[in-house]
């Protein structure tokens, strides 16, 4: 009781320093954003880097302060070079942030909503980011020729088929996007596997309610996936999805399995 007296004491002091440093860092990203210049794929790049730095101080912070422990200069190595599409579960809200503070080349769909909103727009366009499809089915279209061009950019871009948080046990049914995309850009599919153990922020588990252990944070790359290869081609998203979500449930069980009874994983493929 006293220990998660002390995470909540934590918790407090992580979201007191968000809320002092936030503005700044916003007000500078903006001005840095809005200043005109000859080459906008160098200035994203910067930006990008910056984005990056501020979430390895954060997860310094948090490592620092015992809330969360996630290296991501131990996980750095691990994220492949060149253009590819990084697939993951999603567990937890540090998700993303975790792997940009490990990837500064790292793009993501955004949700729509946010991405279009009047002061976030400029944030996210001049970082190279773009929107994400969520339900509407007229923009994903739009959303895999966006993630193309970053992708013939030589850029990685991450998703995550599920479309929300993963649950407690098991993950939801995967999505088909990702994989039509790795697909029409000749690029690899890395699949990624993501634990926080024990689970903090995921679902059921907010900023209010941190676990009485330290939760640790890791990422686990797992061999990729070439469609032109001759072992895949001609392969449909549909194929590659299953595949790739085979290759999470199974490993997600032999980690979580190595922790104690967690409860498996169900397959997650989605028609």
């Amino acid at each position: 009781m006293a220990r998660r007296s002390v995470r909540r004491v934590g918790v407090a002091l992580c979201v007191a320093a968000y809320s002092a440093a936030s503005p700044v860092g916003y007000a500078l990203f903006a001005l840095w954003s809005s200043l005109p210049t000859r080459h906008p794929a160098r200035r994203a790049r910067r930006l990008r880097r910056i984005v990056s730095i501020a979430f390895r101080s954060m997860h310094a912070f948090l490592r620092w302060t015992r809330l969360v422990d996630f290296d991501p200069a131990r996980h750095a190595a691990q994220i492949p070079t060149g253009p590819c599409v990084l697939v993951a579960n999603h567990p937890t809200l540090m998700d993303i942030s975790a792997l940009l503070a490990a990837d500064s080349d790292l793009v993501y769909p955004v949700k729509a909503s946010l991405f279009n909103s009047f002061w976030a727009r400029p944030l996210f366009h001049h970082a190279g980011q773009f929107a994400g499809a969520g339900q509407d089915s007229l923009r994903v279209a739009q959303m895999v020729e966006a993630a193309m061009d970053r992708l013939s950019a030589g850029l990685r871009v991450i998703i995550f088929p599920e479309g929300t948080r993963s649950p407690e046990r098991g993950l939801h049914a995967f999505g088909r996007v990702a994989f039509e995309i790795a697909r029409r850009a000749g690029v690899p599919i890395v699949p990624l596997v993501i634990t926080c153990r024990p689970r903090f922020l995921g679902k059921t588990s907010g900023f209010s309610r941190p676990p009485t252990d330290l939760p640790r944070l890791r990422i686990d790359v797992l061999p990729p996936i070439d469609p032109s290869a001759p072992a895949f081609a001609g392969s449909s998203s549909r194929i590659l999805r299953d595949i790739v979500a085979r290759q999470i449930t199974t490993e997600l069980e032999r980690l979580e399995g190595s922790s104690g009874p967690v409860g498996r994983p169900k397959p997650a493929v989605r028609r």
